[in-house]
């Protein structure tokens, strides 16, 4: 949970930098006069258009659960954007644009900037030095007759862009990093 929560949040300084504090990550601003804390289907499509091509393939969207009920109505015309897996699609996941919507713990709450990710994890270079490291002392709290354990795991990782990129031929940046506005 904390590497994966790093992966997103993550500072650079004893853990992984998260490529929502990176420079490439694209923060798309809320339309104009969008209700507080809500998720509109123009938020979705201005996102969509900030990735790259080439990467929407290998995209998939983060949310916070709280999320969940301001997609539900996010439609274009009579079109729902997002199709809940009941049936209506195949896959145990959610989808936006036909890309999985997964909800995770590392989002912000609702309204908040990075409640709502769209993110190609491929573009995302992580490394670590072996595997999980365990270790038991019988000797720390011997008068109490107990036993402690510690757990080290030694990883780092950071985005593979630098900073976003502007279009070859158009003005609008792009990422595969792609997150909403605070809308409050």
């Amino acid at each position: 949970f904390k590497t994966e929560d790093a992966i997103v949040n993550g500072t650079g300084a004893g853990q992984p930098a998260g490529f929502t504090g990176s420079a490439a990550l694209v923060s798309v601003a809320k339309t104009s006069g969008q209700t507080a804390d809500t998720i509109t289907a123009a938020n979705v499509q201005a996102m969509w258009s900030r990735m790259p091509g080439r990467n929407r393939a290998n995209a998939v969207w983060l949310i916070n659960q709280d999320a969940e009920p301001s997609l539900a109505a996010a439609v274009v015309g009579d079109t729902p954007v997002y199709l809940p897996p009941l049936g209506l699609t195949d896959t145990p996941y959610s989808r936006l644009f036909n890309r999985p919507v997964l909800p995770v713990e590392y989002c912000s709450t609702l309204g908040d900037a990075n409640d709502i990710l769209l993110v190609d994890l491929s573009q995302y270079q992580m490394i670590d030095k072996g595997g999980v490291r365990s270790d038991s002392s019988i000797h720390v709290r011997f008068l109490y007759d107990e036993s402690t354990f510690r757990f080290l795991y030694r990883c780092d990782g950071q985005s593979m862009w630098s900073s976003a990129v502007t279009q070859y031929k158009g003005s609008n940046t792009q990422s595969p990093f792609i997150s909403l506005a605070a809308r409050a």
